[in-house]
């Protein structure tokens, strides 16, 4: 048995699935200094990318 596009119109909307809460943990001791270390070395990427740019290859 094949599927029409008149088919699928016809089927009613299917409930939305209801997703459990989601509880923000707030990160401790050493957790926080890695989040922090993560923070500083994307900035210094960032910038080290941008001064890489600016010179360009000569």
């Amino acid at each position: 048995m094949t599927i029409s596009r008149k088919d699928i119109k016809a089927m009613p909307p299917k409930e939305p699935e209801t997703l459990p809460e989601l509880v923000k943990i707030v990160p401790k001791g050493t957790i926080r200094v890695v989040f922090w270390g993560l923070r500083l070395y994307i900035v210094m990427m960032i910038v080290l990318v941008i001064i890489g740019f600016t010179r360009g290859i000569h």
